[in-house]
């Protein structure tokens, strides 16, 4: 089972995938997560997918609130999405964050956040599934997005190579 699960692991890693920041609050302060397992799963109702482990903190933290928000990183944020990734270390987001009222926050210069309330929770293996129901959208400039692949950030290019 541990080569399925190494093999699973690195296959996951060569999908390409869109780089966000979940926000919440913890004591009275922006927290941000940096996440690529996002996804909208519906539109009518507005609902949109996250999946987080289930001991971050940030789990507890929404299942706490009750809210969380979704900014879409861009190509030119990748101290951003860093600071969100980095493994036991506190992730205060007071540098990267604006306020949007209690419990939503949006990353400064973001693509696009999405503010949700929890719709449902599911847990799944070692992860949480949070559903929200997305109550706000704020877009922001129309430019290129931040991807992870091989366990980098990159940027996306639109030539198609021979």
């Amino acid at each position: 089972m541990d080569e399925v699960k190494n093999k699973f692991r690195e296959s996951m890693s060569r999908l390409a995938t869109g780089v966000t920041i979940v926000m919440t609050e913890i004591e009275g302060r922006p927290w941000g997560l940096t996440v690529s397992a996002c996804c909208s799963i519906s539109m009518e109702p507005p609902l949109i997918l996250i999946s987080l482990a289930t001991q971050a903190a940030s789990t507890q933290a929404i299942i706490n609130n009750q809210r969380f928000s979704v900014s879409v990183l861009a190509e030119d944020q990748i101290e951003v999405a860093r600071s969100g990734a980095k493994a036991g270390a506190p992730k205060f987001f007071e540098e990267f964050a604006e306020s949007k009222g209690s419990f939503n926050y949006d990353v400064k210069n973001a693509l696009a956040s999405v503010h949700c309330r929890v719709e449902q929770t599911v847990t799944a293996g070692d992860h949480t599934i949070f559903i929200g129901f997305v109550e706000d959208v704020i877009l922001g400039e129309s430019k290129s997005p931040l991807l992870h692949f091989d366990r980098q950030f990159g940027e996306f290019n639109t030539a198609v190579r021979n």
